[in-house]
């Protein structure tokens, strides 16, 4: 019985052992399975890991690289508008400080022709030998003074304050396709003054454009009264405008007193400004057009079912508008016994555009010289230039 038990004891001990051993290896392998096992997954999770944040960094740098171009962007931006803005302030700083014509600068043209150049011919014109007593003769986009002859003193302009007034009240009309009707008021005054008339009858309806032409080609006073009612409410009132317009401009030796060009002694400004007031006008679209314009057919009215046509009063008179080099784009003329045959032009001569402004030639024998003048002086233009043969556009 005792060796049973002892025999049994012994039995469970050897079984015992075999299981702690048998327990060991299995935990050992477990161990070593589960340590591998769970090493790899960790080194994948730290690869995956890692690249992520590779990815990320990637990411990063390519957002602050387009975020530096769009910042280089918005600088060329603000500099070329600050650029612009300069020129824009130096452009209107230089023509409010206009106030004599050696080495002056004129108006400045933002709106001048694709064809024209920034570099204004090195050339003087001699303008002493016109029959007008003044005259200037400057480049119409910067202003530049080509020639002179007395510019700079008083003069009275005539009809040539059409150019200002007719430009004024363009830009204080807001629909100049609006009808209107002549008002009866100003007739008288025009009749006894003898001021010269487009046709317009008081009562007569018509369209303010049509005014425009009747104001500038035949010299319509008229035109001119009636374009001060719409614009301003009163001559006076336009008047006024005009006035302010001339200080806008910075020039200092005119003044209007009516918007027809009658004389006043109170009315008065010089060629070299009246050149200037040109200059600028010509800027406007609208006036620019119908300065141009040779001759106009107004549209039917109740007074005139058929119409009627308005011709300038410079090209009526010349046979065609040829200089050398070039031809005469549009003008202005001006009489009064007071102020002489006044006229203010722009020319095309070369691949430039020019003004010249002549007045106060005043004889017995009151002929066309302001328009000999102006074909005159357009022409040494065009020798000076190198351009050709002199011409002559006037009636014989």
């Amino acid at each position: 019985m005792e060796n049973n038990i002892k025999n049994h004891t012994e039995s469970q001990s050897r079984r015992e052992n075999r299981a702690d051993t048998y327990g060991s290896r299995y935990e050992d392998k477990n161990r070593r399975q589960s340590t591998g096992r769970y090493a790899g997954k960790s080194a994948s999770a730290f690869s995956k890991k890692r690249g992520s944040s590779i990815r990320r960094q990637k990411r990063k740098r390519r957002k602050g690289r387009n975020a530096g171009r769009k910042a280089v962007l918005l600088c060329l931006a603000v500099f070329f508008i600050l650029v612009i803005a300069v020129f824009a302030g130096m452009h209107f700083l230089g023509r409010s400080g206009q106030e004599n014509v050696s080495g002056s600068q004129g108006i400045l043209s933002f709106l001048s022709s694709s064809e024209i150049t920034d570099t204004v011919p090195d050339v003087t014109v001699d303008l002493d030998s016109l029959y007008s007593p003044y005259a200037v003769l400057i480049d119409k986009n910067t202003g530049t003074v080509l020639g002179s002859k007395r510019s700079e003193e008083k003069i009275y302009p005539a009809s040539m304050t059409k150019i200002l007034s007719v430009w004024v009240a363009i830009e204080n009309i807001s629909d100049l396709d609006a009808s209107v009707t002549m008002s009866a008021d100003y007739y008288d005054a025009l009749y006894a003054q003898n001021a010269s008339q487009a046709g317009f009858e008081p009562g007569e309806t018509t369209v303010i454009l049509e005014l425009l032409y009747g104001a500038l080609l035949p010299s319509g006073a008229e035109c001119c009264m009636q374009l001060a009612i719409e614009a301003a409410g009163s001559e006076e009132g336009l008047v006024e405008l005009m006035n302010q317009k001339v200080e806008e401009l910075g020039l200092t030796q005119s003044h209007f007193a009516n918007c027809t060009g009658l004389h006043d002694d109170e009315q008065y400004t010089t060629v070299y400004e009246m050149a200037l007031i040109l200059q600028a006008a010509l800027e406007n679209e609208t006036f620019r057009t119908v300065y141009t314009t040779h001759y106009h057919v107004i549209s039917a009215t109740d007074v005139h079912p058929d119409g009627f046509t308005v011709w300038s009063t410079f090209f009526k008179n010349v046979a065609d508008e040829i200089v050398t080099g070039g031809e005469i784009l549009g003008a202005k003329t001006g009489y009064t016994e007071e102020a002489g045959l006044c006229l203010a032009t722009m020319a095309q001569v070369g691949e430039r555009e020019y003004i010249l402004v002549t007045a106060g030639w005043s004889s017995e024998d009151v002929g066309s010289y302001h328009i000999l003048d102006a074909f005159a002086g357009y022409n040494l233009l065009g020798e000076a230039l190198g351009l050709g043969e002199e011409s002559t556009g006037v009636e014989s």
